[in-house]
């Protein structure tokens, strides 16, 4: 694991939203109404079926990411392969998404968004879960596909309690055992260990309703965790199955859409061991790309629902259609 490389790159990156991060700071449980002023975008949520599976993607926001946040790459590319996509390179709105499951009478959690953790274009998922119907108290399971702060600050409520009260949360332990270990933080930028302290904060406000899985875990009600290593050492994916019907929440495999699939070779500063997440999102673009797969992304333009196609020595993402009828 390249530890070092991590702890000194991210701080330099150009997630510039997530300078002002301070552990804990998330809203007070949402009250907003289910419905958008002038001026303001409606709510964004969007629901689909996988088998007997209902999945509700739920929007956070989004946040800038530009080319001085990813390794691998030179400008002039970057900024031709945004050009190609119709996207301002100096401005590329990364998508911040989570998903919720209602799979027989569980409704799970995939990752709770950013809060108020990383500046104003952010921390929409409260509102976006009201206007969709569920209520915090109704989610059974919160499942972090890794902690960072965009996916589970808003985990938290303003007084660093559980935002969703009555859920179990699950998390790979080799996620857990990185974060809570200070040894690989010493002597780390202030950012990284304002991320560790969030990632603690947020496993001490679930305590003994932390439930640590390992490997491909069976999560129950179709699910199965995915290990895709790199981008953090327990980042995982969570498979849905339902029948003959699949979807893989590939959660951070790519985090720049128009470079990423054209370029998997290239990294990002806040990836754990670089090395290792290429290879990963190489492996995982191949078995999807094979599997004709569909995969729903963090970070992938809202819904965040896609297939993915070989394209040259690349790969070319697909945007799901919209589904019509639950």
């Amino acid at each position: 694991m390249h530890r070092r490389q991590f702890l000194s790159t991210a701080p330099a990156t150009g997630l510039a939203a997530a300078t002002g991060l301070v552990a804990g700071t998330a809203p007070a449980r949402a009250q907003e109404a289910p419905w958008a002023p002038p001026g303001a975008q409606v709510p964004a949520v969007q629901r689909f079926t996988v088998g007997d599976i209902t999945v509700t993607a739920i929007c956070d926001g989004s946040l800038v990411i530009g080319h001085d946040a990813l390794i691998g790459i030179e400008k002039d590319a970057f900024d031709s392969l945004m050009t190609d996509a119709f996207q301002d390179p100096a401005a590329f709105p990364a998508a911040v998404n989570t998903f919720a499951i209602q799979s027989g009478d569980e409704t799970i959690m995939i990752d709770a968004g950013t809060a108020n953790a990383m500046g104003p274009s952010l921390g929409q998922m409260a509102a976006n879960l009201a206007a969709a119907g569920i209520a915090p108290d109704s989610v059974t399971r919160l499942i972090a596909t890794h902690l960072h702060p965009d996916h589970v600050a808003g985990a938290l409520t303003g007084d660093g309690g559980a935002f969703f009260r009555n859920a179990e949360l699950a998390v790979s332990e080799t996620e857990r055992a990185f974060w809570t270990d200070e040894a690989n933080f010493t002597g780390a930028p202030e950012m990284m260990q304002t991320f560790a302290q969030l990632a603690r904060n947020v496993l001490s406000a679930y305590g003994d309703r932390v439930a640590p899985f390992s490997g491909e875990a069976e999560l129950g009600r179709g699910l199965t965790a995915m290990p895709l290593p790199g981008h953090t050492p327990g980042h995982s994916g969570i498979m849905l199955s339902s029948g003959d019907a699949s979807l893989l929440i590939w959660a951070d495999i790519v985090h720049v859409t128009p470079v990423q699939f054209a370029r998997p070779d290239v990294a990002i500063g806040f990836d754990v061991d670089p090395e290792q997440a290429v290879a990963t999102r190489r492996q995982i673009l191949d078995r999807v790309t094979a599997d004709r797969l569909m995969v729903a992304g963090s970070h992938i333009g809202f819904p965040g629902m896609a297939h993915v196609v070989a394209d040259g020595e690349g790969y070319r993402m697909v945007p799901a259609g919209w589904q019509y009828t639950l």
